[in-house]
């Protein structure tokens, strides 16, 4: 009785027609602080506004339920989702707010409660968000945006809506508001209550437009996904996020970095480790820092200590090698050092662009982001806040790019007799092949970059679980109907 005075009141209260549109709710998001509260109120009401203004759902106000259910003691699964199932609700969504002070642990889950899911967990999401920047409420109310599209994006991946048919004057129709057209699947119950189907109908504005002559079942329906809508979402935010912690891309923030190029590579050895990482707390990149860059200084200190002009006064052999060094250590110097640099920095910029609290004027150029893989060896990788690819490319590139050198320069051997040096010859055949692979790997690295996005995610997310497609569901008879699907992705 309990139940079922709930779902009148909500009813009434709302309005809703239940044959309009799929229906949406979002019940008490509970909270442990005060701080808590305020996020969990914003995370119902982005949920809702994105549902609401994507016109996918009709919805109901968290107030309205949360206020009937509080009334009637109704906090359980056990008697929300019967409570929502008979209210002709299709999507229920709630969670949990952790506050720990110095993090927020964030869960947002959703249920199916149509005739596919029968109240079964479709998604559950949990985020880990971490409150070592200034946050004030702009950046909270964004960050709680971002995780409600993020969530609803992969709920919507998996909910699937059944849609009865209805014949009117002689002409069948989806059941509902939205403007189905496209090709479905007519789906019916046998009186056994085995689910059948493989009849592809042909919907135009929602009605059956084909084939010609099909008499559907009484209890036809179709299953509608929102696979498309997912994607769309999902999309859309990660742009709109771009859109604003990011500058409109400026060839003269590329002119800039140009200029400080050679400033910014010279002093690397000094300003990274210190001024970049150190002073960011960054410690996994100064720890990366300091494996991957030592090989690389002493070869800058060693050739531009150790020059040519300073083995001739000794009167000694001037090898390849020491050549090729010579050489190298310019190029580090004036440019080979810029990638570390820009990882000293960029990677702590991103941190901050992620929470919505920092000036990226400098940040998510495209422009920037060539110029700096076409001068440098992973720069752009880690402009974009990839260390991983970044490493990859600033070795490989700069071993091939010294193996080219040491095969381009000529070693000088000292004649005692006349105190003179003899130049040799050069391994110019295979330094031009190394050279012709170096350019097709850097074209490789630039465009690489190009299609690489920078990693704006807000916080660290702990649990991701959606529901196995596609799912598992029981039939009017109560006997589970199965099914499986297999996933590759690259």
């Amino acid at each position: 009785m309990k139940k079922y005075l709930i779902i009148l009141i909500i009813l009434l209260l709302t309005g809703i027609q239940l044959q309009a549109k799929p229906v949406a709710g979002v019940t008490s998001i509970s909270w442990d602080t005060t701080r808590g509260m305020t996020i969990a109120t914003l995370l119902e009401q982005h949920t809702l506004a994105i549902l609401k203004n994507r016109s996918l759902f009709d919805t109901i106000a968290p107030g309205i339920i949360n206020r009937e259910l509080a009334r009637f003691e109704c906090f359980d699964e056990k008697c929300i989702l019967p409570f929502a199932r008979n209210a002709g609700i299709s999507l229920l969504i709630n969670g949990n707010v952790q506050d720990r002070d110095t993090y927020l642990n964030i869960t947002l889950r959703s249920y199916g409660v149509n005739g596919i899911f029968n109240g079964r967990l479709i998604h559950s999401y949990t985020v880990k968000i971490p409150l070592d920047t200034p946050i004030g409420s702009r950046e909270f109310s964004l960050i709680c945006e971002e995780h409600s599209a993020r969530f609803l994006a992969a709920t919507l991946a998996s909910f699937r809506q059944d849609i009865k048919l209805t014949r009117t004057n002689g002409l069948y129709r989806a059941e509902t508001d939205l403007k189905l057209t496209g090709n479905y699947t007519l789906y019916s119950r046998e009186k056994s209550g085995k689910l059948t189907g493989g009849i592809t109908i042909k919907l135009e504005n929602s009605r059956v437009t084909g084939p010609s002559g099909i008499t559907p079942p009484k209890d036809a329906f179709i299953i509608m996904d929102y696979k498309k809508e997912s994607s769309e979402l999902d999309k859309y935010y990660k742009n709109r996020k771009r859109e604003i912690v990011f500058h409109e891309s400026s060839i003269k923030d590329t002119l800039y970095m140009a200029l400080l190029t050679p400033f910014a590579s010279a002093s690397m050895p000094f300003s990274s480790p210190y001024l970049g990482y150190y002073m960011n707390n960054d410690w996994q990149g100064l720890g990366l820092w300091m494996v991957n860059a030592t090989p690389y200084i002493y070869m800058e200190a060693r050739g531009l200590i150790n020059t040519p002009e300073r083995i001739k006064d000794r009167k000694e052999d001037v090898s390849r090698d020491d050549a090729a060094l010579y050489y190298f250590g310019w190029y580090m110097a004036a440019a080979g050092g810029l990638p570390l640099f820009i990882d000293s920095y960029a990677n702590n910029y991103l941190k901050n662009a992620a929470s919505y609290s920092e000036d990226t004027r400098l940040l998510g150029n495209n422009f920037t982001a060539a110029y700096l893989s076409l001068v440098s060896n992973g720069g752009g990788m880690f402009y974009k806040g990839n260390r991983g690819w970044g490493y990859f490319y600033f070795h490989i590139n700069n071993i091939i790019l010294y193996m080219t050198i040491r095969d381009f320069v000529k070693p000088e051997k000292y004649n005692d007799s006349t105190g003179e040096y003899i130049k040799k010859d050069s391994n110019s055949d295979r330094g031009k092949k190394l050279c012709a692979v170096l350019a097709v790997s850097k074209i490789v690295e630039t465009v690489h970059t190009l299609l690489t996005d920078e990693n704006l995610s807000n916080g660290t997310v702990t649990d991701d679980y959606s529901i196995p497609e596609p799912f598992f569901t029981i039939d009017s008879t109560n006997n589970p109907v199965y099914g499986i699907s297999f996933n590759y992705r690259f």
